[in-house]
């Protein structure tokens, strides 16, 4: 017998779900959570689960066993070809059910003047707003560059440089273990790669190199020239933007600090604007999670 359930709530369903989108973040009251719950068919649950290499190797060895298990993390230090890898070939049953948002962080969705206008909270004209935003990643533009070219290096120090030995000749004694291990020339290569990787001269030009990612060579930073809108520290530029540029109240009409609620409603507010009203990212999010629930 089939019973039917009535005034089933959003949440309901929505923990109930088959399909979990996993994403960056300690609490379901972070900014993660708000977003894509508020973005995405209510057929999926999103849940947070941590830092990003928590989320990356979840992903990698969940993909398998759970393929309506899905994960979503921001651009960090990641590159272009495995971003765009990660998105053309989602979902990927030979490695992982893993996304890479091609902005630096969620945040940076939220500077995109273009789309802060359509927000009801916006209480600055268009040039102020631009100006703002502007300004404020101007401030952090040597500090981020600089902050990327120490998170490259360290990700390059990461990558698998040894190999482990496979066969026990060679192997009967102390003294020939010893001798086969200090024999390895990947020591030798890997002292020299080391070397020339933290020689000034590589990190300086690490260095000019990211900034004109950044920049495309401007001193000062210009809409429409390099990818700073995209590649700077959302996270700690927005909360500066909202307090300049944006008022919200409370259910009493009383102003909320500009903070972390406040950036809430505006993204709940920027959300309900309508599908076609999103950044192409979201659009592209949205269309894919759905035809993963479509089909399944």
């Amino acid at each position: 017998m089939t019973t039917i359930q009535r005034n089933v709530q959003g949440e309901d369903i929505r923990q109930s779900a088959k399909h979990v989108l996993f994403v960056e973040g300690n609490d379901d009251n972070g900014l993660d959570p708000l977003v894509l719950s508020e973005l995405l068919p209510i057929e999926i649950s999103v849940k947070p689960l941590g830092a990003s290499y928590h989320i990356r190797s979840a992903a990698e060895a969940l993909h398998k066993h759970h393929p309506s298990y899905y994960f979503l993390i921001d651009r960090d230090h990641h590159e272009d070809d495995f971003i765009n890898n990660c998105w053309k070939n989602f979902p990927d049953e030979s490695k992982s059910n893993l996304l890479v948002w091609f902005r630096r962080e969620l945040e940076n969705y939220f500077l995109i003047p273009e789309y802060l206008k359509h927000s009801k909270y916006l209480t600055a004209t268009s040039k102020k707003l631009l100006d703002s935003i502007r300004k404020h990643c101007q401030q952090r533009l040597y500090l981020d560059v600089a902050n990327q070219v120490i998170v490259s290096l360290r990700e390059d120090f990461k990558l698998k440089w040894i190999d482990f030995f496979e066969k026990i000749k060679g192997f009967e004694s102390k003294e020939l273990a010893l001798k086969q291990l200090k024999e390895r020339p990947e020591f030798k290569a890997k002292i020299e790669t080391t070397s020339s990787a933290l020689d000034i001269l590589e990190v300086e030009r690490r260095f000019h190199a990211k900034l004109h990612d950044f920049t495309e060579g401007n001193e000062n930073l210009d809409y429409g020239s390099g990818r700073w809108l995209e590649l700077v520290r959302g996270k700690k530029v927005l909360p500066s933007v909202i307090k300049e540029c944006f008022t919200v109240a409370d259910a009493q009409g009383t102003p909320l600090q500009a903070g972390r609620e406040s950036i809430k409603e505006i993204a709940k507010d920027l959300l309900g604007k309508g599908l076609d009203k999103q950044p192409d990212d979201f659009q592209r999010l949205y269309k894919i999670i759905s035809a993963r629930i479509a089909s399944s």
